[in-house]
């Protein structure tokens, strides 16, 4: 029931801007295009309130770059479903790609969508007409493998590699002296964790690295993974390294293992804190009561402070009541909306540069000024989440230009608080972190440098997104990289709707 209230809600969201855009074309006399969204499904693997919370983002941020001064063009969102899995992307993309121009102003790009595997399915689609998709989570490090496969894919964030850098960083800061670390067969998992295997110092950690099948109604098998904890000492750390969904069904099979109370702690990778402890409809709130101090990985959220870039966006947010506004505070996670309104913004730079150059706007002149290519150069501006540009070399964030940034965040009742700073694989600031359930507990506290123990647990992220890289010429190309890299990891899991 509480599923088919999500879709009727959903769907009216959908009707909602959709009326909201209709009403716009025929009170606009300026040309117009269509930028594209590859927004989650309901009940998909992304959390129902963070779906919601990305599509309002989105129409805000079109919105609000519609209003700015100067510009004889409008971009017109249009939505189309993504979730995390290779087919439903692709179909979205390819809705998106076919739009009726008699009905649509022409397509000029693509936000999203936010898995990994399924933005390097729903390129495919777009590839023939050149039409570019920038997405603001797929964080998975092949993406950026070969350019001349991916020419029209970019990404607004750090590839994993930097994520792998901030777990490396925290184990040493946590002093985690032995750990298991519990990924499962979806692309971003496999590779992520696969990843972290190569960047910790294994002379200073015991890191063991298992990978969870998928259950018979579940993502996991929960008597697997009762198999893998029962070899492992509470008091050393579990790490994480899921998508969203696969967290919701680890908390719970762990909590009816009783492993959920004190001394259990878990660490998780942004996957994990993408989990909306708020969402009645994805978490139970007995379950989120016992989650209250878990710790793990998110992106920076973004400077939301009064008068700075961010603040332009939410303030309008606000005033425009659309639904999903997150929590306000310097210290909560927004699990990548300040990338969603960046790769927005990113757009509207890239058809602007296509202007000032007396070019049409067309598909394939805003590809080549996101590929820097035009005589425009390379597109850099001060975004929410610091300096954007696009390496041209791998179409990722230019990591030279901003140092990637990650913040160690805490549980809360209604999100994930930031604790910690983690920039360049260094933390700059880290408070006092408490164990879940230790209010009573002697020696359970963390308070800096130097923990009162050498072991402790974690548990605790995962990734916006991954599930499924393949099929339409994804899988044949990854099959034929499997050779030369040796990290294809095919997804296997297909979820059971119920």
């Amino acid at each position: 029931m509480g599923r088919f209230k999500v879709v009727l809600l959903l769907l009216g969201l959908g009707s909602f801007f959709m009326h909201l855009n209709f009403a716009s074309a025929l009170n606009s006399s300026i040309p117009q295009y269509t930028l594209g969204f590859l927004t989650p499904a309901a009940a998909s693997e992304i959390p129902t309130s963070l779906a919601i919370e990305w599509e309002s983002a989105f129409r805000v941020a079109v919105e609000v770059e519609n209003s700015k001064l100067g510009r004889a063009y409008k971009l017109v969102p249009h939505s189309e479903y993504s979730d995390c899995d290779w087919q439903t992307a692709y179909h979205g993309a390819l809705a998106i790609a076919t739009l009726d121009n008699n009905t649509y102003p022409p397509v000029i790009g693509v936000v999203g969508p936010a898995c990994s595997g399924a933005a390097m399915s729903s390129v495919q689609p777009l590839k023939p007409l050149n039409i570019s998709m920038v997405s603001f989570a797929a964080t998975a490090e092949p993406i950026t493998v070969d350019r001349a496969w991916f020419f029209n894919l970019f990404r607004t964030v750090y590839n994993d590699k930097f994520q792998a850098q901030a777990v490396a960083a925290s184990i040493t800061k946590l002093n985690m002296t032995s750990a298991t670390l519990i990924h499962t067969n979806q692309y971003y998992s496999a590779n992520l964790a696969q990843d972290i295997n190569e960047t910790i110092n294994h002379g200073q950690v015991n890191l063991e690295v298992v990978m969870l099948a998928s259950g018979t109604n579940s993502s996991i098998d929960s008597d697997q993974l009762k198999t893998v904890l029962d070899n492992h000492t509470p008091t050393d750390f579990v790490i994480l390294v899921l998508h969203p969904q696969e967290a919701h069904d680890v908390f719970e099979a762990v909590n009816a293992q009783g492993r959920l109370e004190f001394p259990w702690w878990y660490f998780g990778t942004d996957g994990v804190t993408a989990l909306d402890p708020s969402d009645e409809n994805q978490t139970d709130p007995t379950l989120v009561s016992k989650l209250l101090g878990e710790i793990g990985l998110s992106p920076y959220g973004g400077d939301y402070s009064n008068n700075s870039i961010c603040d332009t966006y939410f303030t309008y947010w606000k005033t425009a009541n659309y639904p999903g506004l997150p929590v306000s505070g310097l210290n909560k996670s927004r699990s990548y909306t300040p990338y969603l309104i960046d790769t927005v913004r990113l757009y509207f730079e890239a058809v602007d540069s296509v202007v000032s150059l007396n070019l049409p706007i067309t598909a394939g002149n805003v590809l080549q000024a996101l590929n820097g290519s035009s005589a425009a150069g390379i597109l850099q501006f001060d975004g929410c989440t610091g300096v954007v540009a696009i390496d041209p070399v791998t179409g990722s964030r230019d990591a030279a230009l901003q140092p990637p940034i990650y913040d160690l965040v805490s549980f809360t009742s209604d999100s994930w608080e930031a604790k910690g700073r983690i920039q360049s694989d260094n933390f700059v600031t880290l408070q006092p972190l408490q164990r879940p359930n230790s209010q009573f507990a002697p020696n359970s506290a963390y308070n800096g440098p130097n923990p009162n123990k050498s072991k402790t647990g974690a548990i605790v992220g995962g990734v916006f997104g991954v599930l499924a890289a393949a099929g339409v010429g994804v899988g044949a190309y990854f099959l034929y990289k499997q050779k030369r890299r040796g990290r294809y990891n095919p997804t296997s899991f297909v979820r059971v709707m119920d």
